[in-house]
């Protein structure tokens, strides 16, 4: 990494990653000349059979690594045609890449969505990008509430005004996980309840509970399309039955957590920020460590957006044009110290999707600086 930091070119960059033998990583490129690229790094094994998910039987060598996955046949790409690389954890290998890199890939929606927005323009300002790392937009909730109202309408009642009235909601809905949003929670418990019945049936209570494998999401968008009997619990007759008990499971959540007012069915009062430091909960001294929740914006799971939410750690813009304007944020501060001006001071810009400029240059760096903190080692 100490080279990779110090290349000058893709040449040199390339180079320093074929050395690199930590975790594998999603690496991006990027030079004052225009050029891009990208480079899954890392060792990866190779196995003389299977794919390392179960046990092998430690009596044989079947489960031997017989090499590692050669450096130029790692996933990678430089200058794409259409100028733009997405990474965010997504499948980055179609079905025809002849090694096993892992079954466990994020789920698209964030990938998706991302590039979608970086394909709108031809040219995109710092502000676009700080707009694109704000995006509350969810793909797989926004379908899931358009298709769950195609299939639930026929069943409206007029005398349950509830229903109904939920139901136009969700039809209507932009989209937006945004904190005020009302319709987000009502969709998010929906599928959340549609996931736990299909697996439910399919697999059994007790395998649902160590189940995990995170692109299901899309195994149940392709149930939403295409409704396939053999998928479909058998204690209903259609899936528009079976949307209709999510609803109700829907509701008793959100009855449960925030509560029966639903007014309170909001976004941001089901779903908070929160930063828990291991000493806040410590009698005494705890409170100075304790950051108090407030609504999230963005979801994480069962169609996570853009922002993520808690989850985001860190946004950076950077700008090669002039690394001087490069935005920079995280979410709390540079000191882990609550009595410090920089134990919090960075929260606010980090909620607001506001990330301040990072100077590079020594000449930037030594005029932004407003202190400095300098450690020697003890002296007997």
């Amino acid at each position: 990494m100490f080279d990779a930091n110090r290349a000058r070119n893709w040449q040199e960059f390339t180079a320093a990653l074929s050395n690199y033998s930590g975790p594998t990583k999603n690496l991006v490129y990027v030079d004052v000349d225009g050029h891009i690229g990208y480079y899954g790094a890392g060792r990866i094994p190779i196995r003389k059979s299977g794919d390392g998910s179960l046990p092998y039987d430690g009596s044989t060598d079947d489960g031997d690594w017989t090499g590692y996955i050669p450096f130029d046949k790692l996933p990678h790409v430089y200058d794409p045609p259409d100028g733009i690389i997405v990474t965010a954890n997504q499948r980055i290998t179609g079905a025809d890449y002849p090694y096993l890199l892992t079954h466990h890939w994020a789920q698209p929606y964030r990938a998706r969505r991302i590039y979608d927005l970086l394909s709108q323009k031809p040219k995109l300002t710092t502000d676009d990008f700080r707009r694109i790392q704000g995006d509350v937009f969810s793909i797989g909730l926004s379908s899931f509430a358009h298709d769950s109202a195609k299939l639930l309408k026929p069943l409206i009642a007029t005398d349950d005004l509830k229903f109904s009235a939920s139901i136009y909601a969700l039809e209507k809905w932009d989209g937006e996980v945004k904190a005020d949003s009302a319709i987000a929670p009502l969709a998010y418990q929906m599928r959340a309840a549609f996931r736990t019945r299909i697996l439910t049936a399919a697999l059994g209570p007790d395998l649902l509970k160590i189940y995990d494998w995170h692109n299901f999401e899309t195994t149940l968008d392709r149930l939403m399309s295409g409704q396939p009997k053999e998928w479909l619990p058998k204690e209903f007759n259609s899936y528009a039955d079976l949307l209709k008990a999510c609803y109700v499971d829907a509701r008793q959540a959100l009855t449960k957590d925030p509560g029966p007012d639903e007014s309170k069915w909001k976004w941001g009062e089901v779903f908070k920020v929160r930063f828990n430091h291991y000493l806040a909960s410590v009698p005494f001294v705890g409170l100075q460590f304790a950051i108090a929740p407030f609504p999230q914006n963005g979801v994480y799971s069962l169609g996570p957006t853009v922002n993520v939410g808690s989850s985001v750690s860190m946004r950076l813009i950077a700008d090669p044009s002039d690394w001087d304007k490069t935005q920079h944020g995280i979410t709390l501060g540079e000191s882990g110290v609550p009595s410090s001006a920089h134990w919090k001071d960075q929260l606010d810009d980090w909620r607001n999707v506001t990330p301040h400029a990072l100077p590079f240059t020594k000449t930037a760096v030594e005029s932004a600086t407003k202190e400095t903190l300098i450690l020697e080692p003890a002296r007997p």
